[in-house]
């Protein structure tokens, strides 16, 4: 009989965790199972939607509700959730990160009061430890939302090791990597036809930034290393691919910093492949990550990648050999490698040939489908025991 597994995710946005829930829930399908994602809100912005497949479900949270401040969330929400869980039936419920984890986690505590025992296993995206700062909060996920979760995939050792110190998380855990549907990339073309496509001069040397233009991205730290760059490199360029709060924040910084002609700000992007191609290296400037996307994406293209030593970067971007890491708060070595590779066509082509085999080798998606399929049965033998063990009755 197939696995039917419910993934419970925050919105159908086209951000990282979606996608690869998005892709993995494909691939689940393609592998006998039956497998659906059920969406806590409407994502409210159109030019950003994943579309929604098959029995897919929208929930129709609302997350400005005043009731969405409460400790639990929002109790209709709650019970939305409980209704599509005791409807499908699935043998694991998968919480995507975020909002996902609290109603997760309280929804499976009401399940256990029924005497339904449903694995619920929580996808950790990233450091906990970096979004949760508030001491209350992380009493309230320690003693009331974590104790509703049977087990726990990190995206990295790192960001499992988080999950696991900050709640005291004691239950079964492993760390499986993303990956992405190398499909959508392989009919790309070369950077001269990228270039051409978006109308830049074939002779610059482009530095590439990509995703949300927000705090934890820092787009001051990746402007503030441009400008070290376009001190020595007359042709170098940098395109920032993405949209955020800190948008207009960072066009000012480029005028400050006096390299406003040499930043094109392009804003949201459906496709991003042509960026990456048109690129000669990607730059990652944050100050955490999990196994970002963007990098696998990157480094399939054959783009190699520079980046903060940030969570679980170090997965994909092996130094020296995929790219280069470097500490986070060290500008002048992060410029440093970068102009070494622009300045250096056949090294920058050897970190991108490396770059894509290790993606191949490290990141399939069947792969790593599978890796979850076997999680899952440990995690439903861990619960089966544990449950067992609790409702036996006393001698």
């Amino acid at each position: 009989m197939s696995k039917k597994i419910l993934i419970l995710d925050n919105k159908p946005i086209r951000r990282g965790a979606q996608i690869f829930a998005r892709e993995l829930k494909q691939e689940l399908n393609r592998q006998g199972c039956r497998c659906k994602i059920v969406y806590l809100y409407n994502s409210g912005e159109q030019d950003m939607d994943l579309p929604v497949e098959g029995d897919d479900t929208y929930l129709g949270g609302d997350k400005k509700s005043l009731l969405e401040l409460m400790p639990a969330g929002h109790p209709a929400l709650q019970r939305r959730v409980l209704r599509e869980i005791l409807d499908f039936q699935p043998d694991v419920v998968m919480l995507n990160g975020a909002r996902s984890v609290k109603y997760g986690g309280m929804v499976n505590k009401m399940l256990r009061r029924k005497k339904i025992h449903i694995p619920f296993v929580v996808r950790v995206i990233d450091s906990v430890v970096y979004w949760n700062r508030s001491v209350l909060k992380q009493w309230y996920m320690r003693n009331m939302i974590v104790p509703g979760i049977d087990g726990a995939v990190g995206v990295g050792r790192k960001a499992l090791e988080d999950f696991r110190s900050l709640y005291s998380f004691n239950g079964p855990g492993t760390a499986i990597p993303r990956a992405f549907n190398t499909d959508r990339f392989n009919n790309n073309g070369s950077r001269s036809d990228a270039r051409k496509h978006l109308k830049r001069p074939e002779d610059r040397k482009v530095v590439l930034f990509l995703g949300n233009v927000t705090k934890q991205k820092r787009p001051d730290r990746f402007l503030d290393v441009f400008a070290k760059v376009a001190e020595h490199l007359p042709e170098a360029e940098a395109w920032m691919v993405g949209d955020g709060d800190l948008r207009r924040d960072s066009e000012a910084r480029a005028g400050k910093l006096g390299i406003s002609d040499r930043v094109i700000f392009w804003g949201y992007q459906d496709d991003v492949a042509p960026f990456i191609s048109g690129s000669n290296l990607l730059f990652i400037s944050s100050d955490t990550e999990g196994v970002p996307g963007i990098a696998l994406e990157s480094l399939y293209l054959e783009r190699p990648v520079v980046t903060t030593d940030a969570g679980d970067v170090g997965m994909a971007v092996k130094d020296g050999k995929t790219g280069f890491l470097c500490p986070a708060d060290d500008t002048g070595t992060l410029a440093q490698r970068i102009r070494q590779l622009l300045a250096d066509d056949e090294k920058c082509r050897q970190l991108g040939r490396n770059g894509k085999n290790h993606i191949l080798e490290n990141f399939n998606l069947p792969r790593l489908a599978n890796l979850y399929l076997d999680f899952f049965k440990e995690v439903t033998r861990h619960k089966t025991t544990a449950t067992v063990k609790h409702e036996e009755p006393a001698a």
